[in-house]
């Protein structure tokens, strides 16, 4: 017989709110370090700042229409969510999201963190279901799990998560150092940097069986990205830039 465990009534305004706070600095971040590529590139021609009071309101509105957008489509999601256990296997369901199923038998460990989010392990690092907080009868849920595997309480984070603002930081700041920076040694050292922290970033969502698929076919855009470092790079060191 299988039990079903959906989100809670209104379980997604729990966290709308830390979602805008934590998503608004990263996009005003990369939007400014974007004003300050262009602005370097263009040797900070007078031009440039003419612009300025016509750009930004642009920008603006456009970061405003992106996260607007974004955050009903994580509503979607997020409500969409689905934890089905039966007698042999404990099922996440999620819409255009890769279903993941890890048999009873291949369960390695059951972790709770101090937020009451359980993360329900298998054998491999691809077959990982994170259970939010805002799951209905969590009591229940958890009177489950432990007669599965006892759960276990920890408040680690993985590395990636712990010092994602630094990444941010990091990658901006790598970014901003690629085009801006006539030096080739430090060109060629950040440059290379950056390209592999893009591809493995690329590697890791593309893999990841929690992430939906519309955030990971946008993933391709790093590609071009990537070309465009590649290219810069290329014409940077051989000084035909």
């Amino acid at each position: 017989m299988n039990t079903e465990f959906q989100i809670k009534e209104n379980g997604f305004a729990e966290i709308k709110k830390a979602m805008i706070i934590k998503t608004i600095p990263i996009a005003i971040l990369a939007a400014g370090t974007g004003l300050t590529i262009s602005h370097f590139n263009t040797n900070g021609q007078s031009s440039d700042v003419n612009v300025l009071p016509f750009v930004i309101p642009i920008i603006i509105g456009a970061l405003a229409f992106g996260l607007f957008k974004g955050i009903n489509r994580q509503k979607g999601l997020f409500e969409s969510y689905k934890l089905i256990i039966n007698e042999n296997e404990i099922i996440r369901e999620q819409n255009n999201t890769q279903t993941i199923s890890i048999p009873r038998n291949e369960i390695k460990s059951i972790i709770r963190n101090p937020k009451g989010i359980l993360t329900i392990v298998g054998n491999s690092n691809t077959e990982i279901i994170g259970v939010p907080s805002q799951i209905n009868n969590s009591e229940k849920l958890e009177q489950i799990l432990s007669q599965i595997k006892p759960i276990t309480d920890s408040d680690k984070k993985p590395l990636t998560e712990k010092y994602k603002g630094v990444l941010i930081l990091l990658m901006l700041g790598l970014m901003a150092t690629v085009y801006i920076s006539k030096d080739k040694i430090i060109v060629g050292i950040t440059g290379t940097i950056l390209v592999l922290f893009l591809g493995y970033s690329f590697y890791e969502v593309r893999r990841n069986k929690n992430i939906d698929k519309k955030t990971k076919n946008g993933m391709w855009w790093i590609i071009f990205v990537l070309l465009s470092i590649i290219g810069n790079m290329y014409f940077k060191l051989t000084g035909k830039l």
